[in-house]
């Protein structure tokens, strides 16, 4: 598999954009985790309400078993103090559900904000990027089986505007009949970062 162009300044081109979408993808994971973290921190607030429900409801409990240990009046005593501590429950429960609601939305933020982005950039480059170690990597294969570059020189003649065939040949018709593959397989090979081998002329007939 053909992963980076032979062309110097094809392949250091592909390098700079890899580079840049690791770059893009790291700084938006980066922000991401930052957001995440911010967004975590109101949780504080449940925490507290938590340790306040929790704190009240044990409070309550305590004072109730020990009213409960009067003669005669403790257990009528004690019941008031047992409901009273379920709304220490209440409340420890609302700080929890807080927490919960705090942590699911500082986690949807931090991956949504890195994922849109990230995920935009490699909608955009990565089809292409793909695209292209296709074709290199198929063209590679072609190059090295292939017994001429015929088909270079006919993908060539079809793909390539015509200043850059006129720029490489001054009669691609007649070059393509005279068997004269090479200059036109190298401009089709060279759209795509790779290098022509040198072939001889009677290689080509």
């Amino acid at each position: 598999m053909k992963v980076y162009a032979e062309v110097a300044h094809f392949r250091n081109r592909q390098i700079l954009q890899d580079l840049a979408l690791v770059a893009w993808s790291y700084a938006w994971v980066r922000i991401g985790m930052h957001v995440h973290a911010l967004v975590d921190r109101l949780a504080e607030g449940g925490r507290t309400i938590e340790r306040a429900g929790e704190g009240f409801a044990g409070t309550l409990l305590e004072i109730g078993s020990k009213v409960a240990e009067v003669p005669l009046v403790g257990p009528s005593l004690e019941a008031p103090f047992g409901a009273a501590s379920e709304a220490g429950a209440v409340l420890q429960r609302a700080g929890q559900a807080q927490q919960d609601a705090v942590h699911t939305l500082a986690l949807w933020l931090g991956t949504l904000l890195a994922l849109i982005p990230i995920s935009y950039v490699l909608y955009k480059y990565l089809p292409d990027r793909l695209r292209w170690i296709r074709e290199a990597s198929a063209a590679q294969s072609l190059r090295i089986d292939a017994d001429d570059l015929h088909l270079f020189a006919l993908r060539a003649v079809s793909r390539q505007p015509l200043y850059e065939l006129k720029r490489v040949c001054s009669d691609p018709a007649a070059a393509l009949q005279n068997g004269d593959y090479e200059p036109l397989a190298r401009l089709e090979l060279a759209s795509l970062g790779l290098k022509a081998p040198a072939i001889s002329g009677e290689g080509a007939q």
